[in-house]
């Protein structure tokens, strides 16, 4: 009988031991339910949108960014700071040679009274020697475009040379502006036009 009681007992045990942890399974379920909240949180929060399109800052990035151009120090022809030239510059344009890498440029919003100073560099990828001629605006939208500067005129096979000029509006001369600069070039083909192009939304 001793025996056999003690069987028992021993079978007991074992059933308790090898039998399922409640308390376990309810910490599991627990941590699962918590990572499912956590997981429902974070796609709301995201608001279904993707990431936003590098280059195409939204209307608040862009404000922001006008608002944060830093003075380069100089003042314009016009009396008024010239300010870091905003946005980009893209595309690529080649004319007898003459190359030039980022060949649009984008301003986005720019604020009203202050300058800013949209720039190209021109090289000369050819092999012979290239006469550049006086660049010329040709205002699409807009108005205003400042005097040109070109560094050189003349570039020899692996030579660049800077062009920029000054764009400045005060009030009343805000919106929208779209630009093209003709750059003649004479070369061993004759007189061509090189095409640059300037965008940009004047306001504060």
């Amino acid at each position: 009988m001793a025996a056999t009681h003690v069987g028992k007992q021993r079978s007991k045990r074992s059933r308790r031991r090898s039998g399922p942890s409640y308390g376990a399974i309810g910490a599991v379920v627990g941590v699962a339910a918590f990572v499912a909240a956590v997981g429902v949180v974070l796609i709301v929060s995201s608001g279904g949108g993707g990431a936003p399109t590098i280059g195409s800052p939204t209307a608040d990035t862009a404000a922001a960014a006008s608002s944060a151009l830093q003075p380069t120090g100089e003042v314009s022809s016009m009396g008024v700071p010239v300010v870091e030239t905003p946005g980009y510059a893209s595309g690529a344009a080649k004319v007898e040679g003459i190359a030039v890498q980022g060949a649009d440029w984008a301003l986005g919003q720019v604020p009203l009274d202050v300058a800013v100073r949209p720039f190209w560099t021109l090289t000369n990828t050819g092999g012979t020697k290239v006469t550049l001629g006086e660049p010329k605006a040709e205002v699409r939208e807009g108005c205003c475009p400042g005097p040109f500067e070109l560094g050189s005129h003349t570039l020899a096979p692996g030579e660049s040379t800077v062009l920029t000029f000054e764009l400045s509006m005060h009030e009343g001369m805000d919106g929208w502006h779209d630009m093209g600069v003709y750059v003649p070039v004479s070369g061993s083909a004759g007189d061509q036009l090189l095409e640059l192009n300037v965008t940009g939304d004047f306001r504060n």
